[in-house]
């Protein structure tokens, strides 16, 4: 590839600005700010376009925007390749969705597919890192700032095309992650695997529902068979029924009968609840009132006889008046004293009359203390007999009795009524008990057969319910699953493709240096010695660090002077250019880059240049009077 022309229409400080360049050797020749470094970086643009990030606090974007307007910037560049002439025709604007890019051939106008690639990747075979680093030599690329060293430049140089490796590994190492996880879980197989699981559970889960369908279509036809059968001896049994019927009420007792035997029925009912101990308990509530009826109550106190008080009091009131008269003088002194005599044994005898009352009285009170206790207990004993046949709670002795004699008169009464019943109710015939008992087995038989039916059809509604709520599609879920392995296979054979491919890529960075490096470093120090007019060998080792043997001992690049270094770094870059192109360089772009040679190198740099015009375009831009060799 060679570059026949450029069209700057808006770019940066350029505004139609045309440039139309040769074979060999190009200078582009003009004082500092008119261009140069943005035309080399036009350039660039058109083949790689730039970024929309901001690096370095500017992106390039606004870096190269126009500076007399804000609308779309850009322009175009006629190259060769191939043979065909094509025109790359790009416009950047604020953001990348405004770039517009076009690659045509300039004579046919058919536009060129360049399949997704950059024109410089699709014309050169080059990244733009790999651009950088071979075929564009900016000033800045080899002026050291002051805080870089040299060997820090070459090892940048040369550690791009790891940085290439490695962002093709990671690329890859993205995309088998894309796969599988290197740890844990996650990834295209994973997925697909977790769905095969899935769908195997779904397909065991059908296959279950389908095995149930079949034994719930089997469950209903038996069901089926059976209700046939009930159904057969319900007929059979209905028709049998009917004919005991029949029986039965010709052997029916008259109206009259059937009331005498229902009222059997009660009384034998009534009379079965009442305890059979009912006479018995009867003679012991008779003896018990008898016993209560006889009890003799006695007064809590014991009044003294008023003829017993008078007895007392007759010796007290003689005494009394005895002494009356005495003292009036009516009577003697004896007789007074007889009248006292009698007053104290009237006390005397009074005293003791009293003592033998109170005696008596706290017998009197012992005794009723102990009759009424067992009065109450024959009371507890009468009422909780009576209490067995009717409700007396509250009443007293008299109602409780008139109540319990009421009821026993009535279950005699019952009783006699029941013997009278049983003597004259005439005993079913043996036939006509036969026959009845023969129609209780028929309709206990029937009934049986109607709970059975009824159950069947309450478990054919359950099935039937079951069986619709049952869906299974195993073929569909087949076909999922097939499905599912096909892409497992592509998947893995993918993953495997790639795993394949950074495994071989590891292998070829490790090949790299055996197969490149000896031929590297070989034309390095020829190129090197041939430029210094020295016995320099450039030694590279499998990292790519730099050192310089000279006289037989092998040094750092910091031992070197600033000029060995950028010279040496020159070559690099123009063994590295000839290495990748095997020797067939398509262009050198040089923006100023040997501003720091002395005169001897830098007309053997330039007279480098020379040679290399002859099968590669070199295109020279500087604002300096010094050309060196570049023109002769």
């Amino acid at each position: 590839m060679k570059i026949i022309s450029i069209h700057a229409q808006s770019f940066g400080k350029l505004s139609g600005v045309n440039l139309a360049l040769k074979d060999g050797v190009n200078v582009i020749q003009n004082v500092n700010g008119f261009g140069k470094t943005t035309m080399a970086s036009f350039i660039r643009a058109m083949l790689y376009g730039f970024t929309y990030k901001t690096a370095g606090g500017v992106k390039d974007s606004s870096r190269f925007a126009p500076w007399q307007s804000s609308g779309l910037f850009g322009g175009s560049m006629t190259v060769e390749h191939d043979g065909q002439t094509l025109r790359i025709e790009r416009f950047f604007g604020a953001t990348a969705k405004n770039e517009t890019l076009t690659v045509t051939n300039d004579k046919t106008g058919k536009p060129i597919d360049l399949g997704g690639l950059q024109p410089g990747e699709f014309l050169l075979g080059l990244t733009a890192d790999s651009y950088d680093r071979s075929a564009y030599f900016p000033q800045e690329a080899v002026e050291l700032s002051s805080n870089d060293n040299f060997d820090n430049r070459l090892g940048n140089l040369i550690q791009n095309g790891a940085d290439d490796y490695d962002k093709i590994q990671e690329k890859l190492r993205a995309y088998k992650k894309n796969y599988r996880f290197e740890r844990g879980n996650g990834g295209v197989i994973y997925e697909l695997d977790c769905k095969r699981r899935e769908l195997l559970q779904r397909q065991a889960d059908e296959e279950r529902a389908e095995r149930r369908a079949a034994e719930i279509e089997n469950t209903l036809n038996e069901i089926e068979q059976e209700k046939q059968t009930l159904l057969n001896q319900q007929e059979q049994y209905t028709v049998k029924q009917r004919q005991l019927q029949r029986e039965v009420a010709a052997s029916q007792a008259s109206p009259e009968e059937q009331r005498a035997a229902e009222r059997l029925a009660e009384l034998e009912e009534k009379i079965r609840r009442i305890p059979p101990e009912f006479d018995r308990d009867v003679g012991r509530c008779e003896s018990i009132a008898n016993e209560l009826a006889n009890f003799k109550e006695e007064k809590f106190v014991k009044k003294i006889s008023k003829w017993t008080l008078i007895w007392y009091a007759i010796p007290i009131i003689i005494g009394v008046v005895a002494a009356i008269l005495g003292i009036t003088g009516v009577v003697s002194q004896s007789f007074i004293n007889e009248g006292i005599s009698l007053i104290v044994s009237g006390v005397v005898v009074a005293v003791f009359g009293l003592v033998v009352d109170y005696l008596l009285w706290r017998k009197s009170r012992h005794n009723t203390t102990n009759a009424e206790n067992k009065q109450k207990e024959l009371l507890a004993q009468y009422f909780g007999i009576v209490r067995k046949y009717v409700y007396v709670d509250g009443e007293d002795l008299d109602t409780a009795k008139q109540r319990l004699w009421d009821a026993y008169k009535k279950y005699g009464e019952d009783v006699r009524e029941r013997d009278t019943l049983r003597s004259v109710m005439k005993a079913p015939s043996a036939d006509s008990q036969m026959t009845e008992n023969a129609l209780n087995d028929i309709n206990r038989a029937l009934n049986d057969l109607a709970e059975r039916l009824n159950a069947l059809s309450m478990q054919v509604g359950q099935l039937t319910t079951e069986r619709k709520g049952l869906t299974f599609d195993s073929v569909s879920i087949q076909d999922e699953l097939l499905n599912v392995a096909e892409q497992r296979k592509q998947a893995e054979f993918e993953y495997e493709v790639a795993d394949t491919v950074s495994r071989l890529l590891a292998e070829a960075k490790d090949n790299l240096s055996s197969s490149y490096l000896p031929r590297l470093t070989s034309r390095c120090s020829e190129l090197l010695s041939g430029i210094t007019q020295s016995d320099y060998a450039v030694v590279i080792d499998r990292s790519f660090n730099v050192r310089i043997r000279e006289e037989g001992q092998t040094r750092d690049m910091s031992a070197f002077s600033r000029g060995i270094r950028e010279i040496t770094l020159l070559c690099f870059r123009v063994a590295l250019s000839e290495l990748l192109y095997d020797g067939d360089i398509p262009f050198i772009i040089i923006d100023d880059a040997f501003v720091n040679f002395d005169e001897s190198n830098f007309l053997r740099a330039t007279r480098l240049l020379k040679q290399l015009s002859t099968h590669a375009q070199v295109v020279y831009f500087t604002c300096h009077d010094r050309l060196g060799e570049l023109l002769k």
